[in-house]
């Protein structure tokens, strides 16, 4: 029979978190929470070569949040069975400071801090190098988007300059490629438009096939060796009184992920009033500063522009691009076909918006135009289905321009 002395010595000593002061036979030392003979609870442990944890304990281990000063280094946030695991932030010996979700020590993605200048990256991680797909910006204003390997640009990428120029394509060991494959932008700025028909799309992958001059190709490529860069998306957002694309907000995710001017068209129909197909886009249209402005598509059929009358049709555009001008602050752009804005488009009134024009075949569009749809069976890397693709009718410095004039 156990007394009732050493029965409630054993109670405490096995179920009742006590305060403690030890010395392990290893040199280190704990003060602290303390349970069946193990750190519990919050404590202190100096380790024989000063390293030193201050935090939460569990059944002997470190686990749940605290914080390791090393002599050099330090890690703060939550820890699982000794090894960094879940929300903290790691200061390296360099001064460097990552930050981000680890797994059972390792760091598989998150930011990185370097401590000299105004370096930073953010994306995937190997044994704490960049290796993966990431960006990274540069003290000097530049941002690489793309893939790494052991720390070094290898892989699909584009790398933006201060003064918006940009190199794009593949690189090997931090260069870009141009033994073999020739890449890096040309004069023309391509972009696509995609609505619910491009189901999937992996923003980091995607890339335009070009010819050796940098031309896009405006059907299946002929060739895999040359790569532009989609500069633009621009996204179907609504259409008529009450629909919206069912693609929309994931597109608009992936385009903010991407780093990728994104864009929002409103595809006009004449089955309901105006005001409530103003009302839908811009309660669902996502446009912020800095993007491609918001776009009205018009595309009315013949006969519903005899049934409704050319006036009212005009009439309903003018109402949507003024009343979204005013909301948004920037001008709107008009998305039509070649032969509908020479009929039905062409009037002083719509003189004063630039024009989005669909024509295929090889021919540019007559009159002026701001840009150009030139195929809708386009093929991208990153697509599984085809797309519309499109070029802008200047270089990157006029697109730069045109919609930083546009927002201002």
């Amino acid at each position: 029979m156990i007394s009732a002395g050493l029965a409630g010595w054993w109670y405490v000593h096995n179920h009742v978190v006590r305060q403690v002061e030890k010395t392990f036979e290893d040199g280190s030392s704990y003060k602290g929470g303390w349970l069946a003979g193990k750190m519990h609870g919050n404590g202190v442990l100096t380790l024989d070569n000063g390293d030193t944890y201050e935090g939460e304990f569990f059944n002997g281990r470190i686990q749940g949040k605290g914080l390791m000063t090393y002599a050099d280094s330090s890690y703060e946030g939550e820890w699982y069975d000794n090894l960094y695991h879940g929300p903290g932030v790691y200061t390296s010996p360099k001064g460097n400071v990552y930050e981000g979700i680890w797994k059972y020590g390792q760091l598989p993605e998150g930011t990185l801090k370097y401590s000299a200048g105004k370096q930073r990256y953010e994306g995937e991680f190997r044994n704490l190098s960049p290796d993966g797909f990431g960006a990274m910006e540069y003290h000097d204003g530049r941002v690489y988007l793309g893939y790494w390997n052991k720390g070094t640009k290898q892989g699909l990428g584009r790398l933006v300059y201060a003064d918006g120029r940009m190199d794009f394509g593949y690189w090997f060991d931090g260069r870009l490629i141009r033994n073999g494959y020739k890449f890096g932008t040309g004069d023309e700025v391509y972009g696509i438009d995609i609505s619910k028909y491009q189901k999937k799309w992996e923003w980091k992958d995607l890339a335009l096939f070009a010819d050796a001059e940098g031309r896009v190709y405006s059907g299946d490529p002929k060739s895999f060796d040359f790569v532009q860069p989609s500069v633009f998306v621009i996204m179907k957002a609504t259409e008529g009184a009450d629909i919206q694309d069912p693609n929309y907000d994931s597109n608009v995710e992936k385009a903010r992920e991407g780093r990728i001017m994104k864009g929002a068209y409103h595809f006009m129909t004449t089955q309901s009033d105006i005001e409530s197909q103003i009302s839908n886009f811009i309660s669902n249209a996502v446009v912020e500063k800095g993007d491609f402005p918001p776009v009205l598509d018009i595309e009315t059929p013949e006969h519903r522009m005899k049934a409704v009358g050319v006036k009212n049709v005009q009439r309903m555009a003018l109402q949507w691009l003024k009343s979204v001008e005013e909301h948004y602050g920037v001008r709107p752009v008009i998305y039509t076909n070649d032969r509908f804005r020479r009929k039905y488009l062409s009037g002083p009134e719509f003189s004063d918006y630039d024009f989005w024009i669909a024509r295929y075949g090889g021919k540019e569009p007559s009159g002026d135009w701001l840009m150009w749809q030139f195929t809708q069976s386009g093929t991208a890397k990153g697509f599984t289905t085809s797309m519309d693709l499109n070029v802008f009718s200047g270089n990157l410095s006029d697109f730069r321009k045109y919609i930083d004039a546009a927002w201002n």
